[in-house]
């Protein structure tokens, strides 16, 4: 009982401590679950084309020289969907895409500029509390600190959750909502119900957060899995990328390597061709067998950029443990490495995260203030009956 009771104190003063920051977490991961399909809502209008009647596709070369002239910027990259109305996809720098019509090579124009500011700030609020990306601000330390203090409310209120005495109408009343309920009877069931629900979800995206937080979280993982932790940083990536690109060199036959590619997967649904710096280094390919999201359906290939043939392959079972994992946590934190399905828990669980919080801080409340009406009558009647011991 006075195991109980402590567990209740502590999941109490950790939900009123860190309530308002996990609900802003929550509440942007909602919306973070589902950014790519948004995006491409938003750009239906310049990532779609009309199909005419016997055309044939102009040459990828011939689409990218024409973006150039466009002025639209240097790309990095190029995909192609596997639907025939679906516009050649240009990647120019990070996070800017441009779309290029490719029967009438018209150039269609960047992804919505608005969509992405809007969910560059949901990202802002989501991971550092309003802070600049990349930045060790407080914000940032409230983000994973409040992220961390969630994980351990998960878990104390599952403890909470368990009844005293198991029966099946003491369960049936934490699992499930009742109707007719109002006030702290409404919001105990409705805290009840959607706790032990999302509970193992919410404590996948919590871990998976923390992993991403936390540097000597990201290294714990790569050991207990028994691989090495990566070193060099993402500057020395980016170092790499520079003088890598620092080569100009003759450009490749897109085409053929794209042809080349489609044949090395057959239910590819993407596939992304790297524009080519070096002059003689191999030309990386991606090929996706989903709908983004899923790095355990991609395939990295290096291909020869004159022949087309392949160089390497690089699968998803081919990385350590380690960086299967990380990829999983990457992707498990938005639920999309479970595809659509993934997407929807993710979402659902964020969006019941949202209402553990707003129950339980109105319990909270509703608890504090209980108890100081009892006080202000306790202290009233010893006015009127200072003799008179108080029951």
């Amino acid at each position: 009982m006075l195991i109980r009771k402590i567990v209740f104190w502590v999941h109490l003063c950790i939900g009123i401590a860190a309530g308002l920051f996990i609900f802003v977490m929550a509440a942007t991961g909602v919306a973070l679950a589902f950014e790519r399909q948004i995006v491409d809502f938003v750009d239906r209008d310049v990532r779609t084309v009309a199909v005419p009647n016997d055309a044939q596709p102009r040459r990828v070369n011939d689409l990218l020289g024409a973006l150039r002239r466009a002025g639209m910027g240097d790309p990095t990259a190029i995909t192609m969907r596997d639907e025939a109305h679906r516009a050649m996809q240009f990647s120019i720098g990070r996070g800017k895409t441009v779309f290029v019509d490719p029967y009438s090579g018209a150039v269609l124009g960047p992804s919505s500029a608005a969509a992405r500011d809007f969910f560059f700030q949901v990202e802002r609020l989501h991971r550092g509390l309003g802070a600049p990306l990349g930045s060790k601000s407080i914000g940032h330390w409230l983000a994973a600190v409040s992220n961390l203090l969630f994980g351990a409310l998960i878990v104390l209120g599952v403890i909470l959750w368990l009844p005293r005495r198991w029966s099946w109408n003491g369960v049936r009343a934490s699992i499930a909502f009742r109707g007719g309920l109002r006030g702290k009877a409404r919001e105990w069931n409705w805290h009840n119900v959607v706790g032990i629900w999302c509970a193992l979800p919410l404590l996948v995206i919590v871990l998976s957060g923390v992993v991403m937080s936390y540097s000597w979280a990201n290294a714990l993982l790569f050991r207990l899995s028994g691989s090495t932790p990566p070193t060099g940083g993402r500057d020395a990536g980016e170092r790499r990328g520079r003088s890598f690109e620092a080569e100009a060199g003759r450009e490749p036959d897109y085409d053929r390597l794209f042809a080349i590619a489609k044949g090395l997967e057959p239910g590819w649904r993407s596939i992304t061709v790297n524009i080519a710096r070096a002059a003689t280094a191999p030309v990386s390919v991606q090929i996706d067998t989903s709908t983004g999201g899923q790095p355990q359906k991609r395939t990295q290939y290096l291909l020869n950029r004159d022949s087309g043939a392949v160089v390497k392959v690089t699968g998803f079972a081919d990385g350590s443990l380690g960086q299967r994992l990380r990829a999983f946590v990457r992707f498990g934190h938005t639920g999309e490495y479970g595809g659509w399905p993934g997407q929807v828990v993710a979402a659902l669980a964020s969006l019941g995260a949202c209402v553990l919080v707003y129950t339980g801080l109105s319990l909270a409340v509703r608890r504090f203030a209980s108890a100081l009406k009892r006080r202000r009558r306790a202290v009233n009647v010893r006015e009127v009956y200072p003799e008179q011991p108080v029951a």
